[in-house]
């Protein structure tokens, strides 16, 4: 089944990707079981000719770990939902191709998330960022397989933001997030860790619970040490920094870049900078911020794809068939709708969506878009800024975000009966027109969701299908910490 996008990622092809049981697959081939080719083996016949390995429901790994359902697949490999019977609790594990490449990739976030995991904090924010960290379990060898465990959580953003018919959850909500997320990130940069994300988008973030606004960050396939970057072609292209874009050596500067991306994208309900490719990302991005300033054009060995520089002039390539707004005319303002009472006026009259508090967020979304990652916001500053404040209103006040006992209350208008398709494991796999390519793996789980939302597709490739899966509910009615 395609699944169309509505709103704008509709417009923007975001691509779903087709999962089904190697059972179900061989079944429909079988046809009355005359099929007309035998089955080839692969690892013995454990595997299938993609080298993931074949789910049989009710087997038992390590004599620990019961399979129970297929929750999704990509290409890392595939995530199943099982039961411990040492633990005595639900589990998704991660099951990785019998490939070399994506064994030493799950090796390298097994390293990462150990580190993380086991990180003793000295004081309480890192502490607080540790546990937005998702928890890897276990690890084992099945077969020829790697496999990860790691705890269940519930739905992602996008599934969130999907249950709201594409028109955001309200500015108290954003706020939750941004102030759990800059924690985490002032956590993976604390100078023993220093560890970049490299593919923060909403697939990426989870809710521990349906009826909590406490989050998880999950995939750290792509992450990687400050000085010890692994791949070129980094981050999920709505939320690719400008420095990656024009190949300049990259830090944790531009995981508070994909942040501020994702921060917009959850309140308005639709991406900030929604390209189509590398090029037309620029141009985005360009309309809301103008040129780059020219001593970051200069670092990048990769510039002369977005400008031509004459001296101290700069010019913006034309792109054939495209026309774009004047550098720096599409202002943020607009698109929050500080004066207009919110994204498409949705939000006028609102608690907590006064014009004094949509100014304070805007101010922080612009000190997270510097062009200039040296003097781009970091977390800790983000965590002292006036949007994490209370205000006079006490229908917005906000406490310590991180804290179990937080019940501020959640927009009337983020409620939405609408049922909604949870998340999965899922991979994405970043392609440009340029044809490179960098694997990330991701991990969202207790649920059948797609296993691959990418937005990363250009034009000609075609679309993906969808699974069907059971269907779920948010309650957005009970989101809170």
């Amino acid at each position: 089944m395609v699944i169309d996008r509505i709103v704008y990622y509709s417009k923007k092809k975001r691509r779903a990707q087709h999962v089904q049981t190697d059972q179900e697959d061989w079944s429909n081939r079988n046809d009355g079981g005359q099929q007309k080719k035998e089955r080839k083996l692969y690892n013995e016949g454990y595997d299938d000719e993609s080298n993931d390995y074949i789910i049989r429901p009710g087997e038992k790994f390590v004599d620990r770990y019961e399979i129970e359902s297929l929750i999704g697949k990509g290409s890392f490999g595939q995530v199943v939902k099982a039961y411990d019977h040492t633990s005595q609790c639900h589990v998704g594990i991660k099951i990785i191709k019998n490939r070399k490449p994506f064994l030493n990739q799950a090796a390298t976030e097994i390293k990462l998330l150990k580190l993380m995991n086991n990180y003793e904090c000295n004081g309480t924010s890192l502490y607080l960022g540790k546990e937005k960290i998702v928890k890897l379990k276990d690890y084992f060898m099945w077969r020829n397989h790697l496999c990860l465990v790691f705890e269940l959580l519930s739905y992602n953003l996008y599934d969130l933001l999907r249950n709201t018919n594409f028109r955001g959850v309200s500015l108290n909500l954003t706020r939750k997030f941004a102030n759990q997320m800059c924690t985490a990130l002032m956590f993976l940069s604390d100078p023993q860790l220093s560890i970049i994300h490299c593919d923060l988008k909403p697939e990426n973030i989870l809710l521990c619970s349906p009826k909590r606004s406490a989050i998880k960050i999950i995939d750290f396939g792509s992450s990687c040490h400050l000085g010890k970057r692994l791949y070129q072609y980094i981050q999920s292209r709505f939320y690719r920094s400008p420095e990656v874009l024009l190949g300049i050596p990259y830090d944790m500067a531009i995981d508070m870049w994909s942040l501020s991306c994702i921060l917009v994208e959850m309140h308005t309900g639709e991406p900030l900078f929604p390209g189509s490719n590398e090029i037309d990302q620029m141009n985005k991005i360009i309309e809301v911020l103008g040129i780059p300033p020219k001593h970051i054009l200069d670092q990048g060995h990769r510039t002369n794809r977005y400008f031509d520089i004459v001296g101290n002039s700069v010019h913006l390539k034309p792109v054939e068939g495209t026309e774009y707004k004047l550098p720096g005319s599409k202002k943020l303002s607009d698109i929050l709708g500080v004066e207009t009472g919110g994204p498409g006026g949705r939000r006028l009259g609102e608690p907590g969506h006064s014009m004094a508090d949509y100014l304070k967020f805007k101010d922080l979304i612009m000190r997270m878009l510097d062009y200039d990652p040296k003097t781009r916001i970091t977390p800790r500053q983000a965590l002292q800024h006036s949007f994490f404040r209370r205000t006079t209103d006490g229908s917005t006040n906000t406490t310590d975000l991180m804290s179990s006992s937080l019940r501020s209350s959640v927009s009337q208008s983020d409620f939405n009966p609408m049922t909604i398709e949870p998340a999965s494991y899922q991979q994405s796999k970043l392609i440009d027109s340029s044809g490179s390519s960098s694997t990330s793996a991701s991990f969202i789980t207790n649920s059948y969701r797609d296993a691959i939302m990418s937005k990363q597709t250009h034009q000609s490739q075609q679309p993906q299908q969808r699974p069907q899966k059971m269907q779920q509910h948010i309650d957005l009615k009970q989101l809170y910490c």
